[in-house]
């Protein structure tokens, strides 16, 4: 799958940005000495949820991040964009290749399965020239 969500003129592939959400949380949960229980209950969700919300199983629904981010007394950006021992954040600088990464998100699952397969062969393809000019 290639879900990517867009923050402020970032991109992050989906699994990257749930692993954020997840580090974020347990960090803060942490910060306040909570257990998941005691943030679950803060936050008027479940112990099950909140494990696999910092463990990056699970994608939460909206209400689910505003309850938690409501609970740990954090805007529910910092959740997702608080990059502290978090995930590197990746700039698409091109305007034009920006709103095509955009516009995936439209696609059939298969359409996005070749797109990928695409991306990967010619990324291989740079490397294997790469390492031909290096002379590895």
């Amino acid at each position: 799958m290639f879900d990517i969500m867009i923050l402020r003129g970032y991109f992050w592939p989906m699994e990257v940005a749930m692993k954020n959400l997840g580090l974020n949380i347990r960090r803060l949960r942490k910060e306040k000495g909570w257990s998941q229980g005691q943030l679950a209950e803060k936050a008027g969700s479940h112990l099950s949820h909140i494990n696999r919300i910092e463990t990056g199983k699970y994608t939460p629904s909206l209400e689910t991040v505003v309850g938690i981010a409501t609970a740990l007394e954090v805007p529910v950006d910092h959740l997702i964009n608080s990059t502290e021992g978090a995930v590197e954040e990746i700039r698409i600088e091109d305007q034009n290749f920006s709103e095509k990464i955009k516009l995936l998100n439209t696609l059939e699952e298969e359409e996005k399965f070749v797109v990928n397969k695409v991306i990967d062969a010619m990324l291989t393809k740079k490397k294997m020239f790469t390492l031909l000019k290096e002379g590895v």
